[in-house]
């Protein structure tokens, strides 16, 4: 079973085990359908993923702002398919606080998205509330200027 029946037949796992699933039952029903690849191919596999854990947890700290961001960024390449790490310490000043500016006001929309849906799972349904959260925050500045 390769990749994409995996993802396909998941749908099974899930109208099986009701909605509250979990990383195990989804590993030992992977296991089951014999969905991973040979030991030597699953070590590399796990390897890639420790080292792309590693390149995320790399933070620039950001001297003007005093906030800390993501250093390394990854980027596929379309005719390879290699993955590549941009570092965001080499870009110029200005190319990185507009990097910088721009993550915090797209961190800020996925941490209401994460706390909507939590709430929405939860019982409640406040999608407006979160909406009309996003629309003030554009009227204001990211990041507080430097005086």
């Amino acid at each position: 079973m390769g990749p994409a029946e995996i993802v396909a037949s998941l749908k099974e796992l899930c109208v099986d085990e009701g909605p509250r699933l979990t990383t195990q039952q989804i590993v030992e029903w992977i296991e089951q359908n014999h969905g991973f690849e040979p030991d030597s191919e699953l070590v590399a596999y796990a390897k890639k993923m420790k080292a792309r854990q590693y390149a995320r947890q790399l933070m620039f700290d950001d001297e003007e702002t005093g906030l800390r961001v993501k250093r390394l960024w990854s980027v596929q390449d379309r005719d390879t398919g290699e993955r590549h790490y941009h570092d965001i310490a080499s870009l110029s000043d200005d190319r990185r606080q507009k990097l910088i500016q721009q993550y915090v006001r797209f961190s800020d929309q996925l941490k209401s998205l994460r706390r909507a849906m939590a709430d929405y799972y939860a019982g409640q349904c406040f999608f407006d509330f979160y909406i009309e959260d996003d629309l003030e925050a554009e009227h204001e500045p990211a990041i507080p200027s430097r005086a």
